[in-house]
C-alpha cells in the first residue's frame, strides 16, 4: 500500500509518500481501507522528531480515521467486511490502510459523510474523556476553552466516490475555533453550559459565536481574566480546557470559580512557570492534565464506548456537526502541513500580495522559531512588493520586518529564551507569515504595559531612530530635532523618544490631523509642509539658529532645504529617498557649519550590528515603553490575507502610527 513516510525529522517536506508493506491484523483487530484521517498538531510534532508513537503503534502519521472495513481478526464479532466505520487510532492514518483495535471503532454517526467522519473520533475522545468523564462538566456551569494555535485535522482517504481518488482533509483549529474547540463549544452547549471561547481575531470570534459560544474574548487585546470576572460577577468559571500550559497557568487558576477544574491537554506556551498555589486551597481548585495516544487499549476502548453513547447521539440529531476546512490528496499531506505566508506573486502593486501555503521555516542552533502574532507594515514592504527592495542573502523571501509572538521551538545553542516565551523582534524579513526563524540577539522581551498585537509596532522603529538619531547622530537633552513625516510610525516613535531626554521636536506633516495627533504625542513645532516652508519655520522659531538634528526620510528634493535648517555642528541623517536620490546641492554650509551628513538603512546590517542595536534599544527603550512614556501607536489592524488592503493604506499616507497584520 502507500503511506506517508516521514523520511527524516524536519519540516514539511520530509513527508514522501511511498509504497510500504500492508498491515498484519491481529485476532482483536480490523482491518481498514482509510476514506480520510486528519491532521492534528501532535502529527507536527511527530515529523520533527518530538513525538514518537507509543511502542506497538504504527510509525506512520494519523490519529483517527474513516473508512471501509477490508478485513476482520477471528475475535471480532461487531465489524464485517463491507462495514463504514471511524476509528480513534495510535498512528497509521497517513496511508491506505491501518490495523485497529476493534475497541476503538465507531459507526459512522448518522447523517455525517464517510469523510468528514473522519474529524471526529480524536476530537471527541479527547473533550468527553477530559471535561466530562474526568471534569464532570455538567448543565448550568460555566465553561473556557482556551487554545491560541492554529491547529489542523487532515483527512487522508482512499476511496470516496467513483470521482474522487484518495485525499487529505484539514480542520482549521483557531483557538476556540480549534478542533477541539469548535466540537467543544458544540458539545458544551448540548448540555446546557456556558462557553467562554478565546480567539485571535474577529473571524475567529465570529467562527465561535456562530457555533453557540457565548463569551467570545480576543486574547490579543483583552485580557481573559478580567473579562472572565466581569462576566461572571467575580466568581470565574467552572471548568478550563487548556492547551497552551505554563505561560497562562496562573491567570487559569485565577479565572476558577470556588471547586473550579482546570484540564491541561498540551503545552504551547511550555512547561515551566512560576505559581502561587495558594488559590488551589483557597478555592478547592482542581488540576488535572492528560493525553488520548499514550492511553492504554483498555482505556481507550472505555472511552469510545462513552463517546458513541453519548456524542453520536447528539451528532446524530445535528446538534453537533463536522467543522471542515479543507480537502488534500494523501500526496499533498506536505502542503497540508505548511504554513501559511503572503507571498509576493510578480512585481506589482497591492493586488500581487497572495496568502498561500508555503514551508515552515527551520531554525539554526542560534535560532529561535516564532508563532506570529502580528507584524507590521513597513515601506520597504511596500518597496520589496514592487521588486525594489529585495531581501538579502539569506533572509526570507516574504515581507515583514518586525514581529511579535510565541516562542514554538529554539536553537540547542539558544539559552535565554525558551518555548511559549512571548516576544517580538527585529528580522531581515517573513513577517507576513504564520511562523518566522530569528537569531535569538534579535529577540526582544515584550514590554511591560503592552500587549502581544501591538508589541510588533515596536522593533524596526525602535531599532532605527535608536541607532541613527541616538547612537550615531547623539541627539542629546537641550537640543533641537526635526522629524520628517511626524506622523509615520518612525515619526510617531522618534516624537515620544525625543521627548523623554528633554529634546525640543520639530515635525513636518500634510494635514491638520496629522499635525494636532503629533501635537498630542508631545512635538512642540508643527509644521505643515503643503502650507509653510518648513526651512523659514525653523529659522523664525530658533532665532535663526536652526535644529540640531534632522531625520529625513525624503532624500533628494529636501536635502538642500535640511542643509539650510541645521545649526552649527548639526547633523543630518538620511534613513529613505521617497523624493528621489538625485539632486544639486550647495556644499560650502558643511564646511562653513561643521555639518555632518549620514544615511543609513537598518535592513542590510549584518546580524551582529543589529544585535548590537537590539541590546542598546533593549537597554534604553524598553524601560520607557514600561514607564509609559512610549506608546505604540496603532491605526488600524488587518488580517494576514489582507496585506494587500494594508499596502493600499499605506501607500495612501492616510494612516498616522503604524499599519499591522494580526
Amino acid at each position: 500500500m502507500k503511506a506517508v513516510v516521514i523520511t527524516s525529522p524536519g519540516g514539511p517536506e520530509v513527508l514522501k509518500i511511498q509504497e510500504v508493506e500492508d498491515p498484519q491484523i491481529k485476532d482483536d483487530e480490523i482491518l481498514i481501507k482509510i476514506a480520510a484521517t486528519a491532521l492534528n498538531r501532535a502529527d507536527t510534532l511527530q515529523r520533527q522528531g518530538k513525538y514518537p508513537p507509543p511502542k506497538g503503534d504504527s510509525e506512520y502519521l494519523g490519529l483517527e480515521c474513516s473508512g471501509t472495513v477490508e478485513a476482520v481478526g477471528k475475535d471480532v464479532t461487531r465489524w464485517k467486511i463491507g462495514d463504514q466505520v471511524c476509528a480513534l487510532i495510535g498512528g497509521g492514518g497517513y496511508a491506505e490502510k491501518v490495523a485497529v483495535p476493534t475497541g476503538q471503532v465507531l459507526p459512522i454517526p448518522s447523517g455525517v459523510s464517510l469523510q468528514d467522519a473522519a474529524s471526529f473520533p480524536e476530537v471527541a475522545c479527547t473533550v468527553w474523556s477530559t471535561i466530562f468523564m474526568t471534569s464532570k462538566l455538567s448543565s448550568g456551569e460555566t465553561f473556557m476553552i482556551i487554545s491560541h494555535l492554529v491547529n489542523w485535522q487532515n483527512l487522508l482517504g482512499n476511496q470516496v466516490n467513483e470521482m474522487t481518488d484518495s485525499y487529505m482533509c484539514y480542520i482549521q483549529i483557531h483557538g476556540g475555533s480549534s478542533g477541539i474547540g469548535t466540537f467543544a463549544i458544540q458539545m458544551a452547549k448540548c448540555l446546557g453550559v456556558k462557553v467562554f471561547i478565546t480567539a485571535g481575531s474577529e473571524e475567529k470570534l465570529a467562527a465561535c459565536k456562530e457555533l453557540g459560544a457565548d463569551v467570545c474574548i480576543n486574547y490579543k487585546t483583552e485580557d481573559f481574566v478580567t473579562r472572565i470576572k466581569e462576566e461572571t460577577g467575580g466568581k470565574g468559571v467552572d471548568v478550563i480546557l487548556d492547551n497552551i500550559g505554563g505561560s497562562y497557568f496562573q491567570r487559569n487558576l485565577d479565572s476558577l470559580n470556588v471547586d473550579g477544574r482546570l484540564f491541561i491537554i498540551g503545552f504551547m506556551g511550555g512547561t515551566v512557570t512560576q505559581v502561587n498555589l495558594g488559590c488551589l486551597l483557597a478555592r478547592r481548585l482542581t488540576v488535572q492534565a492528560a493525553g488520548l495516544r499514550s492511553r492504554s487499549a483498555k482505556n481507550k476502548a472505555q472511552i469510545v464506548r462513552e463517546v458513541e453513547k453519548n456524542v453520536w447521539p447528539a451528532i446524530a440529531a445535528g446538534k453537533v456537526k463536522p467543522v471542515v476546512y479543507k480537502y488534500f490528496p494523501l500526496a499533498e499531506a506536505a502542503e497540508a502541513h505548511q504554513m501559511k505566508a503572503v507571498v509576493i506573486t510578480r512585481p506589482g502593486g497591492p493586488e500581487v500580495l497572495k496568502l498561500q501555503e508555503v514551508e515552515d521555516p527551520q531554525i539554526k542552533e542560534d535560532e529561535i522559531l516564532i508563532k506570529i502574532a502580528a507584524t507590521a507594515i513597513n515601506r520597504a514592504d511596500t518597496l520589496q512588493r514592487q521588486g525594489e527592495h529585495p531581501p538579502h542573502k539569506g533572509e526570507s523571501e516574504y515581507p515583514g520586518l518586525e514581529c511579535s509572538g510565541t516562542v514554538e521551538a529554539v536553537g540547542k545553542d539558544v539559552t535565554r529564551w525558551k518555548i511559549g516565551d512571548q516576544v517580538c523582534a527585529l528580522i531581515g524579513g517573513g513577517g507576513y507569515a504564520e511562523k518566522v526563524a530569528v537569531p535569538t540577539e534579535q529577540v526582544l522581551p515584550i514590554p511591560s504595559g503592552v500587549s502581544l498585537q501591538d508589541a510588533a509596532s515596536f522593533p524596526e522603529v525602535a531599532c532605527t531612530v535608536w541607532s541613527t538619531i541616538f547612537m550615531t547622530s547623539k541627539l542629546s537633552s537641550g537640543e533641537m530635532f526635526l522629524i520628517h513625516g511626524g506622523s509615520s510610525g518612525i515619526g510617531t516613535f522618534a516624537i515620544q523618544m525625543a521627548k523623554c531626554i528633554g529634546v525640543k521636536v520639530f515635525i513636518t506633516a500634510g494635514s491638520e490631523e496629522k499635525l494636532a495627533a503629533c501635537k498630542e504625542l508631545g512635538a512642540d513645532v508643527c509644521i505643515n509642509y503643503k502650507t509653510e516652508d518648513f526651512g523659514t519655520r525653523i529659522k523664525e522659531e530658533t532665532g535663526g539658529k536652526g535644529v540640531d538634528v534632522i531625520l529625513d526620510n525624503i532624500g533628494g528634493p529636501y536635502f538642500q532645504q535640511n542643509l539650510d535648517s541645521l545649526n552649527v555642528d548639526g547633523r543630518l541623517f538620511v534613513i529613505g529617498f521617497m523624493g528621489g536620490t538625485v539632486t544639486q546641492v550647495n556644499l560650502v554650509c558643511l564646511l562653513a557649519r561643521r555639518l555632518t551628513v549620514q544615511a543609513a538603512g537598518m535592513r542590510g546590517r549584518s546580524a551582529k550590528n543589529k544585535a548590537q542595536i537590539v541590546r542598546e534599544v533593549e537597554k534604553n527603550v524598553w524601560p520607557a515603553i514600561a514607564a509609559g512614556k512610549v506608546k505604540p501607536v496603532v491605526y488600524k489592524y488587518f488580517p494576514l490575507a489582507e496585506a494587500a488592503e494594508a499596502h493600499q493604506l499605506m501607500e495612501s499616507g492616510k494612516h498616522i502610527g503604524k499599519i499591522l497584520l494580526a
